[in-house]
Formats: structure tokens, sequence, C-alpha cells
């Protein structure tokens, strides 16, 4: 399939390729540059991305936790970083 890049640098996306991904007027794709080739993907639906992330949560061990108050993230962050107090700086 071609395409033909006009003066505003748009392209008009063969009809072939928008059944194949499933794509509608006003959707948004993904574009990017990989060595030569212009790569355009549809977005994954919804349920794929749930799915993708619960699966990297169960992994991770993180699924189904619930961030709380004094759970060690901020003194993590103040080990990290400083207390952010600019006082200490001077």
């Amino acid at each position: 399939m071609y395409a033909t890049i006009t003066a505003k640098g748009q392209i008009t996306l063969p009809v072939a390729a928008r059944r194949a991904l499933g794509l509608r007027e006003g959707q948004k794709v993904e574009v990017r540059v990989e060595g030569n080739s212009l790569v355009i993907e549809a977005p994954p639906d919804i349920a794929a991305l749930r799915q993708r992330l619960r699966t990297e949560g169960e992994a991770l061990g993180t699924w189904g936790t619930i961030p709380v108050s004094g759970d060690g993230w901020a003194a993590h962050v103040r080990q990290q970083y400083g207390d952010g107090d600019a006082s200490a700086d001077a």
C-alpha cells in the first residue's frame, strides 16, 4: 500500500489499512519511527490494556496494593532526594 504526503505533511491511510486496524475517523493513533520505517499503530483496546496492567502488577506482587499514608514511600523519597527544605541548601 502507498500513500502520498501532502504539502502540509499529511497522509491519507488507505481504506484497507484503516479496516485492518479497525480505525475510525478522528481516532488517535501512535506514530513512531523505527529505522527507515514509519510505524502507525492502533491504540490497544481498554480490555487488553487492563489485562496487561493486571498481569504486570501480579508479576511484581503489587496488584491490589493500595498506597496509604505511612507506607514508607515518603521516607524513601526523603532519603533519595532530601526533605525539600530550601533552608538546608543555603
